[in-house]
Order: C-alpha cells, then structure tokens, then sequence
C-alpha cells in the first residue's frame, strides 16, 4: 500500500540570501545619491578649480546667508502720535490724507467716496460726503472691522494700527 503525502515548502527556513540581498540593493541606491558632498547651502560649480600642473585644488564652497527671520531682527521704535478719530470729523479728503496717509482703495457712488485703509489686523472705512449740494466732500462717518473673524474693535484701535503701517512704510 502506498501513502501519499503532500509535500510544503518549508517556513522554519530563513532566507538571508534574499534579505541580504535587498539591504544590499538599498546601500547602493542611497550611496548613488550621496554624490559629491556639497554642503547644504552651497552648489558646486566653484567646489574646485585646476592648478597650472592641473591638480584639482579644493577650495570652500560658497553658503548662502540665512535670510533674516522679521520676529527675531530688531528694529528701532518708530515714534506714534496717535491721531484722535475724533479730529477726522469734517475735514476734507486732502486734510485726512496728510493726516493718515493715502488710502488703499477708493469707491464711490454719486457724491459719496468710501477711502478704505487696512492695516494687518483691520480694515478702517472713511465715509466722505458734501454737506449741501455743490460743496466739497468731508468725513462724515467712520467704520472698523477685524480682517479675519468677527472679533470688535474700536474705530480709534483701528486708525492707530492704520498710522503705525503708514509710519512704518515711510
């Protein structure tokens, strides 16, 4: 009588061949990447140049500055005279401009100018319209909303951080 046995391939084996192999694969490809070492910052069109007997003479690659980061650079105070927005009340459109600078935008509609200035934090609106028919345009009313969010803020903390960008601009 015969008996047939079913025949499996073993897996109480390692294979180390195959393992081996594949580290081996991964150490070449990496150490293709390596290349010349340049370091980071740096190029190598200038890593070395030729001598007169033409020896290659290594000389110190170029390395770019690190850009400075505005949080950590320090700057000089510039002097604030906060303007009253109160004081804005009925002057005309030159006399709030060498008040506060120049607006970023300007929209209108009939008689009505809208000057609007936004600073990083807000946007402050100036509201300009004759007082009779004929007459030239005066601020008349003045609006303030945070940018991002809808957070409150006071006409005047708006204005204050419009001057202060119109300051810092020059």
């Amino acid at each position: 009588m015969m008996v047939l046995t079913k025949y499996s391939p073993r897996t109480d084996v390692p294979r180390p061949f195959g393992v081996i192999l594949l580290l081996a694969l991964i150490a070449i490809g990496l150490s293709a990447c390596g290349g010349a070492s340049v370091p980071p910052g740096s190029t190598n069109a200038n890593y070395g140049q030729l001598d007169a007997q033409g020896n290659v003479t290594a000389n110190q690659p170029d390395t770019r500055q690190k850009p400075e980061n505005s949080r950590t650079r320090r700057t000089a105070a510039i002097p604030f005279k906060p303007v009253p927005n109160a004081s804005l009340k009925g002057l005309s459109e030159p006399e709030v401009e060498a008040k506060i600078g120049a607006p970023e935008m300007i929209r209108g509609e009939g008689e009505i100018r809208v000057w609007q200035y936004r600073s990083d934090l807000c946007s402050f609106d100036a509201f300009f319209a004759p007082a009779t028919e004929g007459s030239p345009r005066e601020l008349r009313h003045m609006l303030a909303r945070m940018r991002r969010g809808n957070q409150p803020i006071s006409i005047q903390d708006c204005l204050d951080q419009v001057v202060k960008k119109h300051l810092a601009r020059g």
